[in-house]
């Protein structure tokens, strides 16, 4: 088998096992839809350790950021102008941290920028109000993410396994 099939199959039942005990779980804690961008992330990363371990600090790294600048942006009160400077100056912050080689897989970094972000618009309502709610949809996202980049590490080497047989 090719490697681009065996991608297709692993990735495709994992992904398949994934989505449906997400569903049953039904924890808002695990976001079928951010594992999907940790998964990503770890493949977008290069993949082997060396990617999960950069895919998943950098994930972090954006989840951080973004929680800051919601919580900022919370606190001093939300117009255009003050959303503009909270995420604008996070951006710096997140993208000025690449210079660390920890935190340089700046993408991934947006990932967990975005998804956090993403859930506090869409979501936020369903982790409480202020800091202490922001920090529970930004904690959600990085759960996900980490299992993401954890399905992505399992699923590379059971491709590979299948791969060579």
């Amino acid at each position: 088998m090719d490697l681009i099939t065996g991608l297709a199959v692993v990735i495709g039942i994992m992904g398949g096992i994934a989505t449906w005990a997400a569903i049953t779980i039904g924890n808002p804690y695990l976001l079928i839809w951010a594992v999907f961008v940790g998964w990503g992330s770890f493949y977008h990363c290069g993949g082997k350790e060396a990617g999960f371990k950069n895919s998943a600090l950098a994930n972090l790294w954006g989840a951080i950021c973004a929680a800051g600048a919601l919580i900022a942006l919370t606190s001093i009160g939300v117009t255009a102008l003050t959303a503009g400077i909270c995420v604008g100056v996070s951006i710096v912050v997140l993208i000025l941290a690449a210079k660390l080689p920890l935190l340089s897989a700046i993408p991934s970094a947006v990932y967990g920028y975005a998804t956090t972000a993403a859930l506090f618009l869409l979501g936020a309502a369903a982790y409480g109000e202020g800091p202490s709610g922001i920090s529970k949809v930004a904690a959600a996202v990085v759960i996900s993410l980490i299992i993401g980049n954890s399905l992505g590490y399992v699923s590379e080497k059971v491709t590979a396994a299948v791969v060579k047989s």
